[in-house]
């Protein structure tokens, strides 16, 4: 009879169990933006059933997460954390399956690179396309190759560079010769296509409804290294040597054996969706095209991969060890460095104590916005809402989907505001996603101005400002 609970199986559960604690005392939203966002298109999706077929906010996601997100935020969080303790789960079993020794440091990879470990408590999307991504690469060391692409087939559904997935298992299926297999990449778009073509009345909705689709972005460009910089914001130092070892040895087995059955897994679909991501994203911040943002924490989608890479890294190491005392000592020694590495304090990097999970710009919403309204304004529920700052939608109670609640605070530009409204003013999302500044709203003779708000965090500072309709 085989163990209910194998070893694997108890640390994932104890992994878990943290995750739950955790979430359970810390009040966070992850960060303040795309997280927040992706939960009420979540948490409404009842309400407006359009959202499962809504491209940002990815239908798969949607439709996944919907039931955790009508328990609030820390539903989301719950849902993350299944996704990330899967994902480690399946990561060691990949591992296991292509033969690479001491798979049980994959636990240890992926929960203490610091930002995947810090953003599991958040409504990103990044963990849901983790987990596929790994269940895909699973089944096919399994030899279970057609599920493997249909799972697949929904990273699209999940992130936009699910695309370039779905790309690298193709040219899995080339060099094998499985050409056959191809139209399995194709099911969960088709799916969808079918699906949605009732709602948008177009069949291809699933391509012409990507939000990326441009060649331009609103929030610039940056330099060609600069990925190579917030990798290790990511992954941190000790991994990051590890990573840079087993692709040099992934990439001197290609060029030794050439991609044959025996290495097809590991170079084309681990090194291949890896260095897809990654190589994708730096140019996309490079060139300042499909709305990129630069944001290191894109690359989470990919730390799975990162895992199994740093494991063959480490193992090239060890192989070369004769004595077990000593290959022993070393494995004990740097997996006690990548645990600790996170918890020492360093010039930039997520650093794991009490405060990392604090949002400056949420708890002054929280102590000091909050309050003002509900003494100035008591009736302030009955007003309609100009903002673009998401948290503001859970701190007010806020159905940001119902435009006699809330309206983006751009279409001040374009709407005959009514009496009853009020205005607040952030200095990030209100001026790049709404194009509004301060000094247009203090000039608007509409508008009168009640009071600012200003919290300095590290080098930025966080301004609101509350504006209301001035009365005849």
């Amino acid at each position: 009879m085989k163990k209910i609970f194998k070893p694997e199986i108890i640390l994932s559960l104890f992994v878990f169990v943290v995750l739950l604690l955790i979430a359970f005392i810390t009040n966070t939203t992850g960060d303040a933006g795309d997280s927040i966002s992706h939960y009420l298109y979540s948490h409404y999706s009842f309400q407006y059933p359009q959202f499962f077929f809504h491209h940002w906010a990815k239908p798969v996601f949607v439709l996944l997460t919907a039931p955790f997100a009508q328990f609030g935020f820390k539903g989301m969080v719950i849902f993350n954390s299944i996704c990330a303790t899967l994902t480690a789960l399946f990561t060691f079993y990949t591992a296991r399956n292509l033969k690479i020794k001491n798979g049980w440091l994959v636990f240890v990879f992926i929960l203490f690179a610091p930002l995947y470990f810090k953003l599991i408590f958040s409504g990103l999307t990044e963990y849901l396309f983790g987990l596929f991504l790994v269940i895909g690469i699973y089944l096919v060391s399994k030899s279970k190759d057609i599920s493997a692409l249909i799972v697949i087939s929904f990273l699209p559904l999940i992130r936009s560079e699910g695309l370039l997935i779905i790309g690298i298992f193709g040219l899995y299926c080339l060099f094998n010769k499985k050409y056959k297999l191809l139209p399995y990449l194709l099911t969960g778009q088709l799916i969808y296509s079918v699906a949605g073509a009732f709602y948008y009345k177009d069949l291809l909705w699933v391509f012409n409804k990507i939000p990326y689709a441009n060649l331009g972005s609103p929030y610039g460009s940056g330099e060609l290294l600069d990925f190579v910089h917030r990798l290790n914001y990511v992954i941190e130092k000790p991994i990051y040597f590890l990573l840079i070892i087993g692709s040099l040895n992934l990439l001197y087995i290609l060029l030794r054996k050439g991609i044959n059955k025996t290495n097809n897994v590991k170079v084309l679909l681990i090194l291949g969706s890896f260095l897809i991501l990654f190589l994708a994203h730096t140019f996309f911040w490079w060139l300042g095209i499909f709305n990129s943002m630069g944001l290191p924490r894109v690359l989470i989608a990919v730390v799975l991969s990162i895992a199994i890479i740093s494991l063959i890294g480490l193992q090239a190491i060890t192989d070369r060890i004769q004595k077990p005392i000593l290959k022993y000592s070393l494995l004990a020694g740097y997996t006690l460095l990548i645990c600790f590495y996170p918890c020492t304090h360093r010039p930039q990097g997520v650093v794991f104590e009490a405060e990392m999970f604090v949002l400056e710009e949420n708890k002054l919403i929280d102590e000091e916005l909050v309050p003002f309204l509900e003494e100035k304004i008591p009736d302030y529920p009955a007003y309609t809402i100009y903002y673009s700052h998401p948290y503001l939608s859970l701190a007010l109670n806020v159905d940001p989907f119902d435009a006699e609640q809330h309206r983006e605070i751009q279409h001040l530009n374009t709407d005959k505001v009514n009496p009853e409204t009020i205005i607040i003013w952030d200095e990030w999302f209100s001026v790049v996603e709404g194009g509004i500044t301060l000094e247009q709203l203090s000039g608007d003779k509409r508008f009168e101005l009640l009071h600012t708000f200003q919290r300095k965090d590290k080098e930025r500072l966080i301004q609101y400002a509350v504006f209301k309709t001035l009365t005849n």
